[in-house]
């Protein structure tokens, strides 16, 4: 969440219930925001208990899939239900829509020199053949201000910039049998490589359960292409997040010869919130890089056009010359792309001066961000981001982000756009806020976001006439647990389905522990038959 915020304290492990204001006392932004995300947390936490990792409410279930033909084009379009679905306790609220028009997610269309979208090629007749799809749900959050927003702003009051706001994003996308394969022939492979130089018997052990974890899931798909629902869901998982410490430099000097080196301490001259993101992922061999900011990307604007290597904006309070401006819109956030950066040669009135030809589309959401990477001492900026030292590096070195802050990535993980890390840095005590072990060595911590979810939710291919058609479904159903909730609209039916439901449970429980998995594709009257969670 790039906000303006002073921090941010929430931590499940503290186990806190409610934050309790007293009167008298200094109140932060990071009080009210922590008692959000206190009960965030209970809600999710007791929503993935009860649904499971994915599920809708048996009255209003949504996100199913249905297709239908568009004349006599020869094209189809993929209808997405409305309703609710939960994906690891997160509300998914669908008013219906089509796959390419989706609210949070357009699909490129085919071009002259671009594949696009493969499954909606195949369903506008572009791309033929018997294939077949993977339809899933990704659910995560962003941050949302008042330029992707502007009805956020109090016109009654001159617009001034409040409150933002942490919203959920949802997308139905697909992958093609064959990509979901070869991406989980990459992973065994990846994984056996380092299982190969794992010296650490723990770390060969979580190796060798998450090899055999995809070879099963491959002959999963073998056996059942369109039967194996969870199993596609490993391609998209990564074996580990990746982790990160920060310290205050124990060897922190001063390069100027006529100041003396302070002791170890933080050294600027403000409290600032420094977040550490991955710009560049490690996908596709890349190597990863990240961009910093030591007041949580926060200094952002309008960017209102572009005319050669001028820059127009509608703020240009923060932004510097000799800094870096990230310029993209709601598009690049909503695909987990990151903007263009552009080192800043001017500011003059309302433009900046760049380094470099930015491209303006008029899109919504456009903005301009600033960043605070710079070059100096050890750090060599790679396209205006610093290079994360990759595993190979001999001794995996501290990195300098400024006033003695360094952060030291974890060796061997894969990064993604978006990956990030917050430090909060105090004048007051000359430290940063980062936990330590019982030595005082700092801990690799996992990000802090972005955290996506996902659900499966059927598959599409051909069926025995030829036709485009939903194969498979993969969506679960709930059923509440007081009959009472059905009234009289439900009927006797409703109540004895949860009945039956209740009594094969027990079932259910024993063939579990039993170790028999067994995943069918029923109709709605045949989950109420057999038990109170069903895939449909």
């Amino acid at each position: 969440m790039k906000g303006d915020f002073s921090r941010v304290t929430f931590d499940p492990r503290h186990h806190y219930s409610q934050v309790l204001h007293q009167q008298g006392r200094v109140s932060l932004d990071a009080d009210p925001n922590e008692q959000g995300a206190i009960m965030l947390h209970l809600l999710r936490t007791m929503a993935r208990d009860l649904f499971g990792p994915y599920g809708g409410p048996v009255e209003h279930a949504g996100f199913d899939l249905s297709l239908s033909s568009n004349g006599g084009s020869g094209a189809w379009s993929l209808n997405v239900g409305a309703g609710r679905y939960y994906v690891d306790g997160i509300l998914c609220e669908s008013e219906g829509c089509d796959y390419v028009g989706q609210p949070h997610f357009q699909p490129l269309a085919p071009g002259k020199d671009v594949p696009g979208d493969a499954l909606r090629a195949w369903l506008e007749g572009r791309e033929g053949g018997d294939r077949r799809f993977w339809i899933y749900l990704d659910a995560w959050e962003r941050h949302v201000t008042s330029i992707e927003h502007p009805w956020l702003r109090e016109a009654a009051l001159g617009g001034p910039d409040t409150c933002s706001r942490r919203q959920v994003v949802w997308q139905v996308r697909a992958l093609e049998l064959d990509e979901i394969q070869r991406t989980l022939e990459l992973r065994v492979k990846q994984a056996g490589e380092r299982l190969a130089n794992a010296g650490d018997e723990a770390e060969r052990a979580h190796l060798q359960q998450w090899i055999e974890r995809l070879e099963n899931s491959i002959a999963e798909l073998e056996q059942s292409p369109d039967g194996a629902c969870a199993a596609p869901l490993d391609a998209l998982r990564r074996l580990d997040l990746p982790q990160l410490a920060a310290r205050i430099d124990p060897g922190y000097r001063v390069d100027d010869p006529c100041v003396m080196s302070p002791d170890a301490s933080y050294r600027g001259a403000e409290n600032h919130l420094y977040r550490v993101e991955i710009h560049r992922g490690s996908r596709a061999g890349a190597q990863a890089t990240f961009k910093w900011s030591r007041d949580n990307g926060s200094v952002l604007t309008a960017w209102l056009g572009a005319s050669g290597n001028r820059v127009r904006l509608g703020n240009v309070r923060g932004f510097t010359p000799g800094g870096w401006v990230e310029l993209g819109g709601e598009q690049e956030d909503l695909l987990g792309h990151p903007g263009a950066l552009f080192r800043i040669l001017g500011v003059d009135g309302d433009e900046l001066t760049v380094d470099g030809t930015p491209t303006w589309t008029g899109a919504h959401g456009a903005r301009a961000r600033r960043w605070d990477q710079a070059q100096r001492g050890d750090v060599v900026l790679d396209e205006g981001t610093v290079p994360v030292p990759g595993a190979d590096d001999p001794a995996n070195a501290w990195v300098d982000l400024e006033d003695g802050v360094q952060v030291r990535f974890a060796a061997g993980n894969e990064y993604h756009c978006g990956d990030y890390w917050l430090i909060p840095a105090r004048v007051a005590t000359g430290r940063i806020e980062w936990p330590e072990d019982a030595d005082g060595t700092p801990t690799q911590q996992r990000p802090s976001g972005i955290e996506h979810h996902y659900a499966p939710l059927g598959y599409v291919g051909v069926n025995a006439d030829g036709n485009p058609s939903v194969t498979a479904s993969c969506t679960c159903t709930v059923y509440p647990l007081s009959s009472c909730a059905w009234g009289d609209r439900a009927g006797d039916e409703l109540r004895n389905a949860l009945r039956a439901g209740a009594s094969g449970a027990a079932d259910t429980d024993k063939s579990a522990k039993a170790g028999a998995e067994t995943r069918k594709t029923t109709t709605k009257t045949e989950a109420r038959k057999s038990t109170t969670r069903k895939p449909k």
